[in-house]
């Protein structure tokens, strides 16, 4: 195995940008069952895209501020705000909203068919305030455009977002909001910010969405559009009141579309996906680097990962689909908190559905790092991989389909328990890196389906250390090689139950009540099993050297 890797690595680094992506197009058969059908692909095919979801008129009319419990002073444009209450904007405005209240005060900002457009700083820029709504009315139509020139050096006059707060930042209504700034970052607060059923686009040349502290959506319609950076972004990992590590993003409802030329989301800490109370869950879309449409000569970024945490990233519930020029999930070990502790490299996949297609460009596929130790303490990633855990990749349930990546699962440790996963890669389908702990790979249950191409030097499953397997169903293909194989460990494949259908190379060691069953179906086209009695259709989009199936339940073809 170490000598393979070695070859490997020099190839990447040599002559990757030689190498044909194979990829596929993993679903879910049409019967009841559990399968899958793989047709042919490449994804540089994928065009950029663009968005018109969210649209919103500017308005002429006259610009006003009222309110009936609070305190607007008015200085030429420029309307400051000094206490708590609810102020109502309409019109267009010239100029700016400043929020200045006491500490404990709570603001509403109700825009009513509003235009605010400012070229010396931010058009709303909230200074001082416990916390601050802005709530677009029902049936109106609000824009927010901050005309400045790009930010080229740090200013503690300028406000950093076209809309900009250092308090508690929650942004609701049924109306349309759409925001667009020239100077950073889009929508920015230095603390925590909500976003609910709103309708709202931010394009921004830096960061489109920003919450220091942490950002929610818990519904509504989000497109966040960055041209030179990151879509959505939180930063600090001090504590909160609460003593709990700040910089999450959490996503509970909702829909929202990323256009990002660098990252799509960046979690200082953790980032989940999951239900709210009522049952309803996030729809997310990602495009990012050349995907995404903005991949400008001036782009500050040299990350195009789809969504990449400091700590954990859970998918609890949801769908999430990525087109990205790096790593579509990403979580890093190791980085240290100013709250105390460390990154934990962990993703945890339960619940919803993973759909992805990953290609890093020449350029991009030449090194990167896993984990602790670098290029002298451990394996060394190149190319984009579709999930990528420091340490741990755990998933439970749910259902993951990767179209296209370099790798489609690493991590240190793999395990897998359940859910039904389908994966294609031009390297390695599966693989399990040296780093924290021994290389594992741990199937207990679940449905796992992965495809490599038949020749090459790539495997379906890699493991650096161990590949155990105890339940479930596993499907992999891959070259008919001792060096490059449908399944390889360096410390031996053992099946004890479930299912294991090798098409290609793999040298397995069975224990308990597992039998080897000789079927045909190495083939390329459609191949249907039935095992323990329920028919699986899957499909080869190539033929491979051999097949063999090992299972502690009978198995037919």
């Amino acid at each position: 195995m170490k000598r393979k890797f070695f070859l490997k690595l020099l190839a990447c680094v040599v002559s990757l940008s030689m190498l044909t992506v194979f990829a596929a197009s993993c679903k879910k058969d049409t019967t009841s069952n559990s399968g899958s059908t793989e047709s042919t692909g490449t994804s540089s095919n994928v065009s950029a895209a663009t968005d018109s979801s969210v649209t919103a008129q500017e308005t002429s009319a006259a610009f006003s501020v009222t309110t009936s419990d609070g305190i607007v002073e008015e200085n030429g444009s420029v309307y400051t705000i000094t206490s708590a209450g609810t102020y109502t904007l309409t019109g267009y405005l010239s100029g700016q909203i400043l929020v200045e209240a006491g500490e404990e005060d709570e603001v509403v900002l109700e825009l009513s068919g509003t235009t605010i457009v400012c070229s010396t700083d931010s058009p709303i820029k909230l200074l001082s305030a416990d916390k601050v709504e802005i709530s677009a009315k029902s049936g109106t139509e609000n824009v927010i455009k901050d005309t400045r020139s790009a930010k080229t050096t740090d200013s503690e006059t300028q406000g950093e977002g076209a809309i900009y707060a250092k308090c508690d930042l929650k942004l609701k209504g049924s109306g349309t909001l759409v925001v667009t700034a020239g100077y950073n970052n889009g929508i920015h607060t230095t603390k925590d910010l909500k976003i609910q059923k709103l309708s709202l686009k931010v394009t921004a040349p830096n960061n489109a969405i920003k919450g220091n502290d942490s950002i929610t959506v818990l519904s509504g319609i989000v497109v966040a559009i960055s041209t030179s950076g990151d879509g959505i972004k939180t930063e600090n990992t001090d504590a909160n009141k609460s003593g709990e590590t700040r910089g999450d993003i959490l996503l509970t409802g909702g829909s929202v579309a990323v256009y990002a030329a660098g990252d799509g989301f960046q979690a200082a800490h953790d980032f989940e996906m999951s239900a709210d109370s009522e049952g309803n869950s996030p729809n997310i879309t990602i495009y990012t680097g050349s995907y995404s449409g903005y991949t400008a000569s001036s782009a500050s970024t040299t990350s195009y990962k789809g969504v990449k945490v400091q700590n954990e990233l859970n998918g609890k519930a949801g769908t999430i689909t990525i087109h990205s020029y790096d790593d579509g999930l990403h979580a890093d070990y190791g980085t240290t908190f100013t709250a105390g502790g460390s990154g934990q490299g962990t993703i945890c996949i339960s619940g919803g559905s993973v759909n992805m297609s990953v290609y890093a460009p020449t350029g991009k596929t030449g090194g990167g790092r896993m984990g602790p130790g670098g290029w002298g303490g451990q394996q060394t990633v190149s190319g984009a991989d579709a999930i990528h855990a420091d340490y741990q990749l755990i998933i439970s349930g749910g259902t993951v389909e990767i179209d296209s990546a370099y790798e489609g699962l690493e991590a240190n440790v793999i395990t897998i328990s359940g859910g039904k996963s389908y994966i294609t890669a031009s390297d390695d389908g599966v693989n399990a890196c040296k780093g924290v702990t021994t290389p594992q790979v741990n199937v207990t249950g679940g449905y796992l389906d992965v495809t490599v191409a038949a020749s090459g030097d790539m495997d379906g499953i890699d493991s650096n250390g161990n590949y155990t397997q105890s339940g479930g169903i596993v499907i992999t293909r891959g070259p008919n090689s001792q060096m490059a194989a449908a399944i390889d460990a360096d410390g031996g494949v053992t099946i004890s139950a479930g299912t294991l259908i090798v098409l290609g190379y793999g040298a397995v060691r069975t224990s308990g009540s597992v039998k080897s069953y000789s079927l045909s179906l190495r083939d390329s086209g459609s191949h249907t099993v039935k095992i323990d009695g329920t028919s699986y259709t899957f499909t080869n989009a190539s033929s491979y050297g051999s097949s063999y199936c090992y299972s502690s339940v009978s198995v037919s073809a």
